[in-house]
């Protein structure tokens, strides 16, 4: 007898179903799409439980007539295609007739629908596919779906259902995506009483755009507008500020069908090339018109994914279409500084800034630094290069520390990392920051003298904290008692100096040690964080006036089910409605920076980790946080700032590498010196 045999149809049903309906955002964009085919201008989805135990898809379309109720539940079932030849200009949603046949075999549903025109409309029930129950009933023209209990009979596939707030989140994004392609249609999304998401249906993409990402986005819009003999790219792309860590900014059109191809998002990053830094990528929402002949959208059931017949020649018009945009919009918003910027990061505790900086200036004893030398003609300016593309010319004139006024924190709001304008304004602000309070000793220049300082004048710093090296030295031990008393001790060595205000140089009896400042600093303050995180004693920065952020319903959850997590990294935030939150509070390593910046960099990174809710994640974010606060290259230190990185460095874990696994140290013996200047043969 043969092994051989043809599934029963509720199996096979399951097995399809496996493909077409992933998890409730599944269900919920198959059937919205089929309202939308249905020419409906409205659509309301409700959901209970992120969609698990109950989703309600309400429209006003064409309805349903009485004869295919029934018939709309079998496999392969559909209106939009009657051969195979029509698959070659499909400009339906659906069209593959599996959606409702699926939907029905792992779930409960309930159908009440009216086609126009009809006295009475029809309702259906069925349960794992199969009918319960077919009879007339009084509606209103257009379709109601409610799926209740979905994988209650597959229980391999609701094991891996989400948390119901990811669920949620995952509805939330895929009707934004469909908005989007769609302004002419009014979404709105409820869980509960709970609004999520409500888009106008006015027919205006920015307006469709600014009721999912917020007003915020609106100012950073470029309109695209391009047209050839055999594409028509319309819609809007995000100046440079509007970037973000991650694709998930991207929304692509094909005939008003949401797609993903890294095609095209290749092509708006590579018209983006010399104005975004790396791993950074624009914010678009793009709808290309094409003929539906030079596409396939019959690549998976979910039909997510095309392909192109000439590709070559839709990238050439994507990478034109938003050159041009690029091209003909100022992309930099002008630099401005409000009071309200200006006053963000006063210490609120301090009886005034004056009077803290002065303190700060006596307790470094900065007083004690030599007279500035007599400035010669030649260094009438001093010039200080920010990663070696911009200069900016400062005064020389004599440093003034008897009565030290606190500059007001410029933060270059709105600039692109690449801007020279911005390169600018940092080369300026660098050189007249407040003094900052970190463990290690205050790692900013002092005044246009530190710019121009020598390598005498640091090395004799150096030799004359030789006298407190003890006291560090003791006060490492306390801190790391499992600290190495002999081997590779940074602080034994012989200072020799700074090389490209980047790496420290230092004798080690017959080898080289560079040190590079800003990876060992990182790893020094990713160590301190890490010790904190795990006995909760992270400082926070109070702000004096809070930061509101909009988020995605998907960015939003994650927030909130990272909330402990974020709190004990010294966040302070709180819900405040309407996909939002607000920031009261930040670590106090990042005073200085952005909150709404770095909060939004640490969301990108929560999703995009594959990693669970636990410490490794946790460690992503130490990371960086300990970057951004650690020193930066480019940046002189005087000889106390060296003695005290050199001491915590010795002191610490993992001393050689930082967190990114990048080397602190690297050791260059005279053999190799020799061999490299052909001492040795």
């Amino acid at each position: 007898m043969g092994r051989i045999i043809v599934l029963d149809e509720n199996t096979s049903n399951k097995i399809a179903a496996g493909e077409v309906v992933e998890k409730p955002a599944s269900v919920v964009k198959e059937l919205v799409e089929n309202s939308i085919d249905a020419g409906a201008t409205s659509i309301s989805v409700d959901i209970r439980n992120g969609g698990i135990s109950y989703i309600k898809v309400t429209d006003n379309g064409s309805g349903m007539d009485e004869d295919d109720v029934e018939i709309a539940f079998e496999r392969h079932a559909t209106s939009k295609i009657k051969r195979a030849e029509d698959l070659d200009s499909v400009v339906t949603m659906g069209f593959r007739g599996e959606a409702l046949a699926s939907i029905a075999a792992v779930s409960s549903v309930e159908l009440q629908t009216r086609a126009a025109g009809r006295t009475y409309g029809m309702y259906v029930h069925i349960s794992g596919g199969t009918f319960k129950e077919v009879r007339q009933t009084g509606c209103p023209v257009g379709t109601t779906f409610v799926i209740r209990d979905l994988f209650f009979n597959t229980p391999a596939r609701y094991k891996f259902l989400k948390k119901d707030s990811t669920e949620a989140g995952y509805i939330s994004d895929a009707i934004s995506r469909i908005a989007l392609g769609n302004p002419e249609i009014s979404f709105r999304l409820t869980s509960g009483k709970t609004l999520l998401l409500h888009t106008p249906g006015n027919n205006d993409i920015k307006s469709t755009i600014y009721s999912i990402y917020g007003k915020e986005i609106i100012k950073e819009l470029i309109p695209v507008g391009y047209q050839d003999d055999k594409y028509n790219i319309s819609g809007y792309i995000g100046k440079p500020e509007a970037a973000r860590a991650n694709r998930n900014y991207q929304s692509l059109y094909i005939n008003k069908r949401y797609v993903k191809s890294k095609l095209v998002s290749y092509a708006v990053e590579q018209a983006y090339n010399s104005i975004l830094m790396k791993n950074r990528f624009p914010f678009f929402v793009l709808n290309i018109e094409l003929n539906p002949l030079l596409v396939d959208a019959n690549v998976s059931p979910a039909k997510t994914e095309v392909r192109f017949a000439e590709e070559g020649l839709l990238s050439r018009a994507i990478y034109m279409a938003i050159s041009k945009a690029l091209s003909s919009d100022t992309l930099f918003n002008p630099v401005t500084v409000s009071n309200k910027d200006r006053e963000l990061f006063k210490f609120k505790n301090a009886d005034s800034n004056e009077q803290y900086v002065q303190e700060q200036l006596e307790y470094r004893q900065y007083s004690n630094l030599p007279a500035q030398p007599a400035s010669t003609a030649a260094e009438k300016s001093v010039l200080l290069e920010d990663g070696g593309s911009s200069k900016t010319a400062l005064g020389s004139g004599p440093v003034q520390l008897s009565k030290p006024e606190l500059p007001e924190r410029e933060k270059g709001i709105g600039i692109s990392p690449r801007s020279n304008t911005e390169q600018e304004i940092r080369s300026f602000t660098e050189a007249l920051k407040p003094l900052a309070r970190t463990d290690l000793g205050v790692f900013e220049p002092k005044g246009n003298y530190m710019a121009k300082v020598s390598e005498e004048l640091l090395v004799k710093d150096i030799q004359s904290s030789e006298q407190g090296k003890s006291d560090n030295n003791s006060e490492a031990d306390e801190k790391y008692p499992e600290r190495e008393k002999a081997g590779f001790d940074l602080q034994s060595m012989k200072y020799i100096g700074q090389a490209f205000s980047t790496y420290i140089i230092l004798q080690n009896g017959e080898e080289l040690v560079l040190v590079d400042q800003h990876a060992a600093h990182e790893r020094i303050i990713y160590e301190k964080l890490k010790i904190k995180y795990e006995v909760q004693e992270n400082s926070t920065q109070l702000l004096l006036e809070p930061v509101v952020i909009q988020l995605q319903a998907v960015e939003l959850n994650e927030v909130k089910v990272r909330q402990d997590m974020l709190i004990k990294l010294g966040f302070i935030f709180e819900d405040f409605g309407n996909n939002s939150i607000i920031i009261r509070g930040i670590p106090t390593l990042l005073e200085g920076y952005s909150p709404k910046d770095v909060f939004l960099e640490l969301t990108d990174k929560m999703l995009t980790s594959l990693k669970p809710v636990s410490t490794p994640l946790a460690d992503e974010i130490i990371h960086t946080i300990a970057c951004k606060a650690a020193v930066k290259a480019n940046k002189r230190l005087d000889g106390s700032e060296v003695t005290n990185l050199l001491a915590e460095l010795s002191a610490a874990g993992s001393r050689y590498t930082c967190p990114h696994g990048r080397p602190t140290v690297i050791r260059l013996t005279k053999y190799e010196i020799e061999k490299m200047f052909k001492r040795i043969v």
